[in-house]
């Protein structure tokens, strides 16, 4: 709700305070007093793109500053948790044009966007006149405004559900069709892979060891001639190693004779010479293994060559090729059960499909039924507002079918209908969408019949209406005042108006008035009390001349609409 309003050096403003109630409020004024100028300037401090000529002669800047409360409105406080702007029981939206084509929004002190305040500000206030942009003249809003009436939400909310289970099981049917599509060429290639690898059985420490015998055999002459040459060194040829430590022997035996002490030099030279003979025996043996092998040496070199192979294709070493083996063998596996996964998810597929056509048929059911009713009632406030030819309609077909491989489908999240108003308020004249309807009064007392049928669904809690009075008179006039009292009691409701008849019904009764001081022309607002407001309405009635007479019916009009709204 708007609590307050605050315009300074705004076109003809200066300066003005508007503190606002719950309610039926009426502003009135002289033509050109700047009635519209206070619509601007609410238009302006809840997204409207600026003007920098209202900016008043010879000041740099010009602001508005709104005070709304929105304890109630849950989507305005979801916005600016997005928005991370702190925010209690109000909203205080600061706009400030300069001079230099620059301006500055802030909401709650916190810095924001246009666009932000934009989308903020539709949820703050409608606002109904020529240039009205409210949800009810955007199509796409019709379908959410009749299933909020019908209170369908709820079974909106399961088509929702099963729409998004069906687009998860659509997806992952289509998804795993296009791959079994490319699986074709990757079974051949995989299938080719784990053959290539499988038909050199592979052990994993395989090219350790081969490399290793590799190099023996590569140098296996070598070798043998140094086994040969040792051996000769310690047993075959003249001055041998052994023979020469027999004579060290020989030589401490004779000093033991001579010394005992001498023998501990004695036993460490038979352990050698015991050793060395142990060698013998060892290198007589080892030697086999250096004969030559070209058979094997060539067999050996071609597996590692084969090894290399592999190696390039499938992984670093044995290790990661025998690890790739294993994947591609799964691989494999999941790719021989295909055929059924793809019967479980096509199955899978066509019952949440069931599901959501169901649903959505039961929805679509729905809606026609409360479409009927709608249309009815609307009808009839259109005709208490002086639109007796009138006639409404709610169109609803299916949506625009979406073909894909699997047919066509004209489901949504909202289910399988498109909605839209249509209307026609002259007779002859065929219906035609809402959104296109003439601009002015006439489109306010269509929007004001929608309002009054659809309060309870539209979370807006201010509404302004402008121009309402265009092309009315009279019964219909008194009609219109009645329901604009009436919707405040549930909404805050504010008209631009001249008609006395609108101006009974009100509440608060806001005069905006015009001076000039100084050749500078000031616009001013004044919150009429009671006695103040049968002048005013008075001065509608009669014009600038107030009679006796004209009081008299003034207060007999404020009366009458006093008992008209008592219960």
């Amino acid at each position: 709700m708007l609590q307050s309003l605050k315009i300074t050096n705004l076109a003809t403003i200066r300066s003005v305070e508007l503190e606002l109630e719950s309610g039926f409020s009426i502003l009135t004024g002289e033509t050109g007093a700047g009635k519209s100028i206070i619509i601007d300037a609410i238009h302006f401090v809840t997204g409207k793109k600026a003007d920098y000529s209202l900016i008043r002669s010879g000041e740099s800047q010009a602001s508005v500053e709104a005070c709304f409360s929105i304890n109630k409105l849950n989507h305005v406080k979801e916005l600016l948790s997005e928005a991370h702007i702190p925010f209690e029981s109000e909203l205080i939206i600061r706009r400030i044009l300069q001079k230099n084509n620059r301006q500055k929004i802030l909401l709650n002190d916190v810095t924001t966007t246009r666009i932000k305040l934009e989308e903020i500000g539709k949820l703050l206030v409608n606002i109904h006149g020529q240039h009205a942009n409210q949800a009810l003249l955007q199509i796409a809003s019709h379908i959410d405004f009749l299933d909020a009436y019908g209170q369908l939400m709820d079974l909106r909310s399961e088509v929702k559900e099963l729409f998004a289970q069906f687009q998860q099981a659509l997806k992952a049917y289509e998804k795993f069709t296009q791959e079994s599509r490319e699986k074709i060429q990757q079974i051949e290639e995989l299938s080719f892979q784990k053959s290539e690898i499988e038909q050199f059985e592979l052990q994993e420490d395989e090219e350790e060891t081969l490399t290793q015998e590799n190099q023996i055999l590569s140098h296996s002459a070598k070798l043998s001639l140094v086994l040969a040459q040792t051996q000769d060194e310690l047993y075959d040829r003249d001055s041998s190693l052994t023979e020469r430590l027999g004579l060290i022997k020989q030589s401490l035996e004779e000093a033991v004779n001579i010394d005992p002490d001498c023998a501990r030099f004695l036993h460490p030279l038979e352990d050698c010479l015991f050793q060395i003979e142990d060698l013998r025996h060892s290198f007589s043996n080892f030697s086999a293994k250096y004969q030559e092998n070209p058979e094997r040496l060539e067999w050996i070199n071609q597996r590692l060559s084969q090894i290399q192979t592999l190696k390039r294709k499938y992984g670093n070493s044995i290790p990661q090729i025998l690890e790739y083996l294993q994947q591609i063998s799964g691989q494999l596996d999941l790719f021989q059960n295909a055929e059924e996964t793809e019967k479980i998810l096509l199955e899978k597929m066509n019952v949440s499909k069931e599901r959501l056509n169901k649903k959505s048929r039961e929805l679509s059911s729905c809606r026609h039924q409360t479409a009927k009713i709608l249309d009815q009632k609307i009808v009839e406030e259109l005709h208490q507002l002086g639109m007796e030819k009138a006639r409404f309609e709610t169109k609803i077909h299916l949506k625009k079918s979406t073909e894909n491989r699997e047919g066509t489908f004209y489901f949504s999240p909202n289910g399988m209908d498109e909605v839209e108003f249509l209307i026609s308020v002259n007779p002859g004249q065929e219906l035609k969408s809402l959104v296109k309807v003439a601009s002015g009064g006439e489109l306010s007392r269509i929007m004001l019949a929608l309002k009054t049928i659809l309060v309870s669904v539209d979370g807006v809690e201010t509404m302004i209406f402008d121009e309402i009075d265009s092309g009315i008179s009279g019964r219909t006039a008194e009609m219109v005042g009645y329901k604009l009292r009436t919707l405040g009691q549930s909404q805050q409701t504010l008209c631009v108006t001249h008609l006395p008849q609108i101006v009974a019904f009100s509440e608060y009764h806001f005069v905006i008035s015009k001076t000039i001081q100084e050749d500078t022309t000031l616009t001013s607002i004044q919150c009429l009390a009671q006695k103040e407001k049968v002048q005013e309405l008075a001065r509608l009635m009669g014009g600038s001349k107030i009679t006796p007479q004209t009081l008299g019916l003034a207060a007999e009009m404020l009366e009458h609409a006093k008992q008209k709204m008592t219960p």
